[in-house]
């Protein structure tokens, strides 16, 4: 269970847009899949599998479509996947902090011509008790 804390940018003039989502993340059917629900200001549900360095996901963050995203580990505890939907280049860095108590993310999509698109930044927290997590739905 994870606490997100998230921070948008959705274009270069714009004010930034802060919020908190909720993440559950379990094993799927397979050894190599897995299932994220959330739930915040959206609610959802992906399964992901890593297959050598491809994540397929069953769905995008913006929609329903199904898609892959390039993965490449950077060390041992950091990674970036990059992927395209909606015409535009997502590159999302996830740097796991405090064998993996923390997560420390950035995704920054770049339109066809190059310009700025999103920028989002995100520092996750493991949830432990119920407590907390009922803090966090406040």
């Amino acid at each position: 269970m994870w606490r997100s804390e998230r921070r948008y940018f959705f274009n270069a003039d714009g004010k930034p847009v802060n919020l908190r989502t909720l993440m559950d993340i379990y094993e799927g059917e397979r050894g190599n899949e897995f299932v994220i629900e959330w739930s915040g200001n959206t609610k959802g549900k992906m399964e992901i599998a890593l297959e050598g360095d491809t994540l397929r996901r069953s769905r995008d963050y913006f929609g329903d479509k199904a898609h892959e995203a390039k993965v490449e580990m950077l060390s041992n505890d950091i990674f970036r996947t990059t992927t395209n939907y909606n015409n535009v280049t997502y590159v999302e860095t996830i740097e796991l902090l405090s064998e993996d108590q923390y997560r420390l993310r950035q995704t920054f999509g770049t339109n066809p011509d190059g310009s700025f698109a999103l920028v989002g930044q995100y520092m996750e927290f493991r949830r432990y008790d119920i407590q907390e997590v009922l803090r966090a739905q406040k």
